[in-house]
This record gives structure tokens, sequence and C-alpha cells, in this order.
């Protein structure tokens, strides 16, 4: 299955994450002119001798909702690549050389997509830019599997980064620019998103055991890592600044650096809140929030990607 495809519209999606022990599901539900609708959210920690298939069997009884899965961090490599001069065609050939050299596991064992990053004509320097997504092509199939097991009909496989773009996409401020912050366990990943297309995705070495552990070192850290990134996207992509910061939230630690990234940064920094871009009746647990809203970024993909 190619990443990043859909084969076709319906009104109806599931996203699934699965990080680690933790397996989130989100399903929405979409109506012409109006704001998602949130009606199915749900949450299970793995135990060692817990069946995965059961466990997303369980959350998702019956279900023929199309599945979008997000590929957790550390499953895939983002690669940030000079975009080959070749026919359409040949694209993904061509790209799949290039980065043969970049990844820790063999070429023939990689699963290799593309996407390409706009408004490469006013690039101030080099040759234009893109994406290559690459991953280990039997992680891949253990997902499908899974799914598959589960009697899900699985249609879009993604990666964290596009989750985080279709949070921001919903949002205002993606308008003119959103950088997006999602802390794992051990590590980060932050996006610079604008009018609905990816420019930057970064991974950060500082998750959520650092904050708990490190305290304002590592609020401070986090903050010289998204001012570098930020610094990048400016000097490489020849787009405007960008207009705020959302963090995603679901650890206890949240609030906290928000209040030290607003001291440290010049623009808005706000938590990310799910009600802003779909209703729902449904209470969202306090804990896994930021793998709830992965699941959701995966659920609101809509638009197929041709290169």
């Amino acid at each position: 299955m190619k990443l990043f495809r859909k084969r076709a519209r319906s009104h109806t999606a599931t996203g699934m994450h699965l990080s680690g022990d933790v397996l989130t599901t989100a399903t929405i539900a979409q109506q012409r002119g109006r704001k998602p609708e949130l009606v199915q959210a749900g949450c299970r920690t793995l135990s060692g001798d817990t069946d995965p298939g059961r466990a997303l069997h369980a959350l998702l009884p019956g279900s023929r909702t199309p599945v979008h899965l997000v590929l957790p961090e550390g499953q895939y490599e983002l690669l940030l690549v000079e975009a080959p001069r070749v026919e359409p065609s040949e694209l993904r050939a061509a790209v799949r050389w290039k980065v043969r050299n970049l990844i820790d596991f063999h070429i023939d064992d990689a699963v290799i997509d593309v996407f390409e990053i706009p408004g490469q004509d006013n690039r101030p320097q080099g040759q234009a830019m893109m994406y290559a997504v690459a991953a280990r092509a039997r992680q891949v199939r253990e997902h499908i599997d899974l799914i598959e097991s589960a009697d899900l009909d699985l249609q879009i496989i993604d990666i964290t980064e596009m989750a985080l773009r279709n949070l921001a996409a919903r949002l205002d401020e993606d308008v003119r620019g959103l950088a997006m912050l999602y802390l794992g366990d051990r590590h980060g990943i932050i996006t610079v998103t604008r009018q609905g297309s990816l420019y930057l995705g970064r991974r950060l070495e500082t998750g959520i055991e650092h904050l708990t552990e490190g305290g304002a070192d590592a609020q401070a850290q986090i903050a010289l890592e998204v001012q570098r990134s930020l610094d990048y996207y400016d000097s490489h992509f020849g787009q405007p600044p960008v207009a705020a910061l959302r963090v995603l939230p679901g650890f206890e630690a949240h609030q906290r650096l928000v209040a030290s990234l607003q001291e440290n940064l010049s623009f808005e920094v706000a938590g990310y809140r799910a009600e802003e871009v779909v209703s729902s009746n449904l209470e969202l647990p306090e804990e896994h929030q930021s793998e709830l809203l992965i699941a959701l970024g995966g659920a609101l993909r809509q638009e197929e990607v041709s290169l």
C-alpha cells in the first residue's frame, strides 16, 4: 500500500495511532459546511500479554469506517532531499536512489514515498527540495496485518508530521503559518505548516521524560530547538514568519511548558484544543491526549496527494 494515498471519499473516517504500548483511535463524521463531529475516541494501554488485534476490535467493534493509520515517530524517517530533475513517472525511483545512504536499513527493505513542498520558485538559494518518507516494509506489513485481522478497512498509511499538518490546517493561524509541537516520552516533533502544506518537520531530542526530570532546563532546551527550527524555516523557504505555536496537551508539565515558551518566543503560544476543530459530546480522557489528537489528525486527512 502506498503511503499518503486514498482510494475513495467517505463522510466518516477513523484515525488510528499505535505508539509504544498505547493504541488510540478517533472517528469523525463530516458534513459540508460544518465542523467535523468526533463520534468515537478510544485509548487502550497494551500490556505484554494483550492481543493488539483484539484491543483494536474492542475499540472499533463492527466498524467498516475507512481507517487512516498514522505511523508513530521512530518507525519511519522523514528526509529533506533535493528534488530530482526527472519526469514524474521516474520520481520515486530517483528519490529511492538518493536516500539509500541516508537510512539505517537496506534500501531493498524500504517502503518509499515522496511529497512536494510548495512555493519552491521563491526559494532563496539552491535547488528545489522535497520530502521523502522511508519506512521498513516489515513494520508497515505488521500494521496492515493488525488492521486486517480486526476486519477493518485500511485506506491510508500516514506519518505523525502529516497528522499534525491536518490538525494545524483546521486553525485560522494556518493561513499565515503555524508551528505545532508534539512531545512523546523521549522525543518530540515540531512542524511548520502554511495554508494546508507541510514545510518543515523536525525531530526534537527532548520529550516528556526530560521535562519531568529536567524542569526549567528542559523547557529552555525545547524553546531553543523550536527557535532553531523556525529560523531554518524563515531562511530556507522564503515564507512569512509563523503566526503562532500550538502545543499538544496530555502531559503533566503542559501548562508550565506553554508558559515558558510564551516567555521565550516572540509570537503567540497556546495549547491545542480539539474543540476548536471538531464538535463532540464525548469526554476525552486526560491521559494520552496527544496520542488521541494524532489519531484525530489522521482521521482529518482529506485530500489525495498526487505526484
